[in-house]
């Protein structure tokens, strides 16, 4: 039997609509898990918002976090963090444009302005975060390893202009990567880092020919994955300029749609 590597978006992919993933779910990647496969959860998500729901579905599932910036394999953990004068010019474009930014490590959260409440308030995605709002930027981040940033505009008034003046002044700087998950955010993280980066770097490590990959997503941030692996699959929520990235298109993350084609695949 060929080993496959299946590596999955959480949210709007894997997880359902209230960002759950499903008990069929977790029973079906257990089952993948058992016939010798390899499955990785990779999100735009720093790794405390995503290591107790990948422990919930199995131990054994990996994680490739904050939109390829975090690697957990096995018992080791990689990191691809922002150099502080990416974190900086971001900080500065952030207050120019007048829109909130975060900052996160792979377990502390700092936002400038606003912060929603999913990740401010305690839930079962997260805990022991420290929450911290920015008041004096060198003191506060001097001794972080920021991995990535978020820029958000589901509160603003009319937020798409501003992101598109946003994400203009951003991509200036060459030695960041501006990609969105959904339209009203931008994540922001080195050019070093991918999710389709890290997907190749666990492809070495487990031995496994791109031949043997399967990839799901629904946003930009998951197109980099679908120009390494050999199958990849776009979820019927995602826009139709990432399902034309993909060589399948699956039903909805809320019909289960991951499952439904890995179902059809192995049977």
């Amino acid at each position: 039997m060929k080993k496959y590597l299946i590596v999955s978006d959480l949210d709007g992919s894997l997880a359902d609509e209230s960002h759950q993933v499903n008990e069929d779910t977790k029973q079906f990647v257990r089952g993948i898990l058992d016939q010798g496969h390899l499955f990785y959860i990779a999100t735009g998500r720093m790794k405390s918002l995503v290591a107790n729901v990948a422990k919930d579905i199995d131990p054994r599932v990996g994680i490739i976090g904050s939109n390829g910036g975090i690697i957990q394999k096995d018992d080791e953990t990689l990191k691809t963090p922002l150099g502080r004068p990416e974190i900086e010019n971001i900080f500065e474009v952030s207050r120019k444009h007048d829109i909130p930014a975060m900052f996160f490590t792979d377990k502390d959260i700092l936002y400038t302005d606003f912060i929603p409440d999913f990740f401010s308030e305690p839930n079962e995605f997260h805990s022991n975060n420290i929450i911290k709002k920015i008041t004096h930027f060198h003191e506060d981040i001097k001794e972080l390893e920021i991995i990535n940033a978020l820029i958000m505009g589901h509160h603003l008034e009319d937020p798409y202009d501003l992101l598109h003046q946003t994400k203009l002044a951003l991509v200036e700087n060459e030695n960041l990567t501006i990609t969105s998950s959904n339209p009203l955010n931008l994540e922001v993280y080195s050019r070093k880092a991918s999710k389709g980066n890290a997907l190749k770097h666990i492809l070495e490590h487990h031995k496994i020919n791109p031949q043997n990959t399967i990839v799901f997503g629904d946003g930009h941030n998951d197109v980099s994955m679908f120009e390494v692996a050999n199958i990849s699959v776009a979820m019927d929520n995602a826009p139709l300029e990432v399902k034309s990235k993909a060589k399948y298109v699956t039903k909805t993350n809320g019909e289960n749609g991951v499952i439904h084609f890995l179902s059809e695949y192995f049977k």
